[in-house]
């Protein structure tokens, strides 16, 4: 058998593997974000990620160095942001577009699997006091805020503001709140309280910033 023979043979093995791979990887993400968002950052544990994956910890550690790293994954395979940015030029009301950013869409309705990525981000913003790469991923993303309502600032659709301080104060309004209650309560429930909540909340920070 010729050396090209046995090369066109030898090159397909592993593809699979690096798709079963990527696959992993996927499947590892999304068990955790259930996990995350079911059990909160603190009663989340390598144990638990990797039985509902049907993966060893020891696998689960060949992709990432701790749980923490895990979730800073998660909030970021969307889109590769923390927060999603519509155009500034779209007509839509300033409430509409804020909620875009935080993945409240007004057209869908409150449920779990809709206010999915809400509910990750939210965990995460509790997990900054012990995770440093999540401070840094809200810092870019606050950041990113910021430069965005400048955006919309220079194209009139906001008054002049300082944008950073706002910035701060919607990332507050959004993830800060204590009002609703996290632990325990049904998923269903939790989602129609934090949509309707987040709706009235970012409907009057707009309108406070409307020309």
């Amino acid at each position: 058998m010729s050396s090209n023979t046995e090369e066109k043979q030898k090159r397909p093995r592993g593809r699979p593997k690096s798709i079963d791979l990527d696959q992993r990887q996927a499947d590892i993400i999304e068990a955790g974000t259930d996990v995350f968002i079911e059990l909160g950052y603190a009663n989340t544990t390598v144990d638990i990620i990797a039985a509902r994956c049907g993966i060893s910890k020891r696998t689960f550690y060949d992709f990432y160095e701790a749980k923490g790293d895990l979730l800073s994954a998660a909030l970021k395979a969307r889109s590769g942001s923390v927060f999603d940015f519509p155009e500034a030029a779209d007509g839509a009301a300033l409430d509409t577009l804020l909620g875009q950013v935080f993945a409240v869409d007004d057209n869908e309705a409150p449920s779990p699997a809709n206010m999915r990525q809400y509910f990750l981000a939210e965990v995460a913003w509790e997990a900054t006091e012990f995770v440093p790469q999540l401070r840094q991923d809200f810092d870019m993303a606050r950041a990113e805020l910021a430069s965005w309502l400048r955006g919309l600032s220079d194209k009139g659709r906001i008054i002049s503001i300082d944008a950073d301080a706002a910035a701060t104060m919607l990332i507050g309004i959004v993830f800060g709140s204590l009002s609703i209650d996290r632990t325990g309560a049904d998923l269903d429930v939790r989602a129609k309280r934090t949509k309707a909540y987040l709706g009235s909340s970012l409907k009057i920070f707009a309108n406070g910033l409307l020309p």
